[in-house]
């Protein structure tokens, strides 16, 4: 049995439950270990088989990934990822919000080589890529993201993750309806424990309930599905 824990409780269950068809292509957004979060192990036991992982490092030696599958890695920035490839299923858990920042001491884009410098729409150039990826109008992008006004920090002053306020979630669903795409099958979910989790409605993101947010970790969750229109 998987055990899932913290926002992958709801994150998880999310995407799964969207994956109808095993002789379905995936892509896997942001994954080189597998075996720590469930996403990986979850697509595994749904018995899908035409699966490719993606990530700005490599699959190390000894990696879940490398000792349970024979998945197909493609180590890139994801933004200059190659449009020629095409999937049925994209899936993007908890991933975005580091693009173009930092995560544990590594860059979130491959031309952030200075101190200081972050690429703040890295974000949205992510999920404008993964859009172009879907293979036809049955295709999904299904994402799970961080809702709230906040950012986390390392100890450095480094930025490595973004919180999704409702204007930055406008501007998502702006450039993806100017780009041809519709998003469907948006929920948020919210936890005061990290254990035990509800399905809230869009009102979450109104100010008035900001003290429900956890500024250190999120926990509320915004899950939307992108499809070609």
């Amino acid at each position: 049995m998987i055990k899932l824990k913290g926002t992958k409780l709801v994150e998880v269950p999310y995407f799964s439950e969207q994956l109808q068809d095993t002789s379905k292509s995936i892509l896997i957004i942001g994954e080189r270990w597998g075996g720590i979060e469930g996403i990986s192990e979850t697509i595994k036991e749904l018995n899908f088989n035409n699966v490719t992982t993606t990530d700005i490092l490599p699959v190390e030696e000894g990696a879940w990934l490398s000792v349970n599958t024979d998945w197909k890695h493609i180590q890139s920035d994801f933004a200059e990822f190659d449009e020629q490839n095409k999937f049925d299923y994209v899936i993007s858990t908890s991933v975005f919000e580091h693009f173009g920042f930092w995560f544990a001491g590594d860059r979130m884009a491959s031309g952030l080589v200075q101190n200081d410098i972050c690429y703040w729409n890295h974000d949205i150039r992510g999920i404008l890529k993964a859009s172009s990826l879907l293979r036809d109008g049955d295709s999904k992008l299904i994402i799970t993201l961080p809702a709230g006004p906040y950012m986390n920090y390392e100890e450095s002053g480094e930025p490595f993750l973004r919180y999704y306020d409702r204007q930055r979630q406008g501007l998502i669903r702006k450039e993806l309806e100017r780009n041809g795409y519709k998003t469907v099958n948006e929920r948020y979910f919210i936890s005061n424990d990290f254990t035990n989790w509800e399905e809230t409605s869009e009102e979450i993101n109104n100010p008035e309930y900001y003290p429900y947010y956890n500024i250190y970790s999120p926990n509320v969750i915004w899950g939307l599905t992108i499809q070609l229109k």
